[in-house]
């Protein structure tokens, strides 16, 4: 390696430890700050947004990556090497684009608004959010503005997420799932909650805990806390965090949390597997792509029959339950129910997606101006009507259930779904190659999924398109045919266990 390509690395390394660094500082304040510390947690945040934008945008580190490039040119066996700083300049072209100035005031926003979002919620208020979250949607506007778009605004905050992708073209696919998901969600059938008791919080953390390390994520590389709403990070190569939270009365959610959280790690952990990582090509390709990996871990292996029949005789054990208490077939009828939640994180697979269109639907009109903030509240809770014919009786379980908005996360929530479809694929391409998988998920061997992952997909990295490595993955282009055929599958093992 040329020492101008290692000099650029070196640089690139020490803004990526800063970026680690945030994280954990994100981590900490989501998980055990205490309340009075967040405005200065949030100074500290800024700070620190403001030195990593600096590095990535200033002129320092653009002569490193010239100087790199230049060297590389000069190598024929560099093909690598090229493609990582192609990807790098694609990164650093919209980063160029925000000001220091602004990136520092929308850190400082976020991380202010999430405890004014948190402290709302609990208190079912969300006029308290309100004003906030107008600014936000301001700051949001401007971000649009700084990056640039051809159609709407609201394209330049999903292209963060999701390169390349339009609004208008999501609206597309969306509106198509609809008209076959909602046949589905009115032939589906909700079970009764087959917990009769309510299950401690250390009775769950027991059990959750087994969870991440049947997977694949070890212990020693990884740890299991609580939140307000289920997150996972990475802090670094080897340093996966995921929180989950609890619910006594519904033990299943925080199980699901973990399984979610769990496939995001194992993502990262594969990305931190690869060759002279880290560089721009062991970044995730895409939010998509990453909420591929969580929703496959989660549905296709946690509301399997097979995942249960294994980890069925552990959750006896850890809720200190016995088998006439709570018979097998009962807790997988609770496992594939399909119930018509209002809150998004308890949805099963059928009517999940329906909460993600809701979302998108609202934040798209925010963002593009159809929309006013202050009308949220009304809109969303028509909305949830019409679509899963649920009430919503407080702003805690409507408006004010997710995060995203007080991070400032405007264009996240698509990814959900378009996650659905990739991972649907992916593992209908998996199954196919390894017909015999039941036979280990059985007796608790995940490894034969987890190795064709990171071999398609996790070690993959940045090096094609997203449509590409789905392709390459599986041998066709993305395509939704393949998470309806799932969910109809789940419509039948409901029907069965009837």
């Amino acid at each position: 390696m040329s020492s101008g390509f290692q000099n650029y690395r070196r640089f690139y390394t020490q803004t990526k430890h800063l970026e680690n660094i945030s994280s954990l500082l994100h981590w900490d304040m989501e998980t055990m700050l205490p309340e009075k510390g967040r405005e200065e947690r949030g100074s500290q945040l800024s700070l620190l947004s403001e030195i990593i934008h600096e590095r990535n945008t200033g002129n320092e580190f653009r002569v490193l990556v010239d100087q790199a490039k230049q060297s590389v040119l000069s190598d024929s066996n560099s093909q690598s090497k090229l493609r990582e700083l192609e990807v790098l300049e694609e990164d650093l072209e919209k980063a160029q684009k925000l000001p220091t100035s602004f990136v520092t005031q929308w850190t400082e926003s976020t991380a202010r608004s999430q405890g004014i979002w948190a402290k709302a919620k609990r208190n079912s208020s969300f006029a308290d959010f309100l004003p906030v979250l107008e600014e936000l949607i301001g700051l949001a506007k401007k971000k649009a503005d700084y990056l640039g778009y051809t159609n709407e605004p609201y394209d330049a905050l999903l292209d963060s997420y999701e390169h390349g992708a339009k609004a208008g073209e999501i609206q597309e696919l969306f509106d198509g799932l609809k008209v076959e998901l909602l046949p589905l969600i009115s032939k589906a059938h909700e079970f009764p909650n087959p917990f009769l008791n309510p299950i401690p919080e250390e009775k769950q953390l027991k059990f959750c805990q087994r969870i991440p390390v049947w997977l694949g994520l070890s212990q020693e590389v990884s740890r299991l806390d609580l939140s307000i709403h289920p997150f996972s990070t990475s802090l670094g190569g080897r340093d996966k965090r995921i929180t989950t939270r609890i619910i006594p009365t519904e033990p299943l959610s925080s199980v699901f949390g973990v399984l979610h959280e769990t496939g995001h790690s194992l993502y990262e952990l594969g990305l931190s597997e690869m060759p002279e990582a880290p560089n721009p090509l062991t970044e995730f390709l895409s939010l998509g792509i990453h909420e591929s990996q969580s929703r496959l871990w989660e549905n296709q292996v946690g509301r399997s029959k097979t995942f249960w029949e294994f980890a069925y005789p552990f959750l006896l054990e850890d809720f200190g339950l016995k088998s006439h208490e709570l018979p097998f077939d009962s807790l997988f009828r609770s496992v594939i129910s399909a119930k018509r939640s209002k809150i998004r994180v308890e949805a099963d697979p059928i009517t999940y997606n329906i909460h993600i269109i809701l979302r998108f639907e609202l934040e798209r009109g925010l963002i593009n101006g159809s929309i006013q903030a202050k009308d949220l509240p009304e809109l969303w809770n028509l909305k949830m009507m019409n679509f899963l014919g649920q009430s919503i009786e407080k702003d805690s379980e409507g408006v004010l259930q997710d995060i995203h908005w007080s991070m400032g996360g405007f264009g996240y929530f698509p990814t959900y779904t378009l996650g659905n479809l990739f991972g649907a694929q992916l593992f209908s391409a998996y199954s196919k190659l390894d017909p015999s998988y039941k036979e280990q998920w059985i007796i608790g061997d995940f490894s034969g999924l987890l190795q064709w992952l990171k071999k398609n997909l996790h070690h993959v990295g940045k090096w094609h398109s997203i449509s590409k490595t789905i392709e390459l993955a599986t041998g066709e282009t993305p395509h939704h045919r393949f998470l309806v055929q799932q969910l109809q599958e789940q419509i039948i093992s409901i029907e069965e266990a009837k």
